[in-house]
């Protein structure tokens, strides 16, 4: 290894295979250890955390079913190289790398959604069931300025279920998990819960009245303006 494994965090004792996994897969994201790089033999890392060996073998198979790591039998184990095997699991650990927002990551994110979310939303307008369309419509009924945030997840939500496509739900989630924090400053701004407000309107319309196109136009102007606008508050 280029760099030792040490100097670990304690652990809660409640969940100590987990921390093992958190620890390592933090130094294997900020490239603490380098891909092609083997970590510690299993005893050693038993040692280190000051767990059973059984523990570590708990964390190992995690990391290696995360594909950050490779337990070859009789050889070690090995980091591998996130960029080429890692996937949507490792988002919420390099947008936050070593505990401050990455902004060329976050932009990152906003850049897939708005390629995503349109189609989604252009799949909805075509594919929506009545009951879907009821929910949207209750959704819309019911918020107000305090639950402007939770509701505009709720509607993405809605949209991406009646899209038909079950990635959509998938990578929709992904994307909430990932963005809840910025939810809440978004919308301690009055005029973006005025915009957000004008577009459940539209987009329920689009949905309503089955017009794909007009919906997937919507949806792409609200997250222009949502991306743009997001960035300069976290910037401030």
């Amino acid at each position: 290894m280029k760099k030792p494994v040490a100097m670990f965090k304690p652990l809660n004792k409640t969940k100590l295979h987990q921390e093992i996994v958190e620890q390592l897969k933090n130094r294997i994201i900020n490239r603490e250890v380098a891909p092609g790089d083997k970590l510690p033999a299993e005893r050693a890392l038993a040692e280190m955390f000051q767990v059973n060996r059984s523990t570590v073998r708990q964390a190992l198979g995690k990391l290696e079913s995360m594909a950050l790591v490779e337990i070859r039998h009789g050889e070690g184990v090995f980091v591998k190289d996130y960029l080429e095997s890692g996937s949507l699991e490792l988002v919420q650990e390099l947008l936050f790398k070593k505990g401050a927002l990455d902004m060329a990551v976050f932009k990152n994110l906003m850049d897939l959604r708005q390629l995503l979310v349109p189609e989604m939303a252009w799949c909805a307008a075509k594919n929506r069931t009545d009951a879907e369309m009821e929910k949207i419509e209750r959704i819309i009924a019911s918020t107000n300025e305090q639950t402007m945030a939770a509701a505009d997840m709720q509607l993405h939500h809605v949209i991406a279920r009646a899209s038909g496509n079950v990635l959509y739900v998938l990578m929709l989630n992904a994307f909430t998990t990932q963005m809840n924090a910025y939810y809440q400053l978004y919308f301690s701004d009055p005029d973006n819960i005025a915009e957000t407000r004008r577009f459940h309107t539209d987009i329920a319309e689009a949905i309503r009245h089955r017009q794909p196109d007009r919906a997937k136009q919507i949806m792409q102007t609200v997250l222009a303006s949502a991306a743009g606008k997001s960035v300069k508050m976290l910037a401030a």
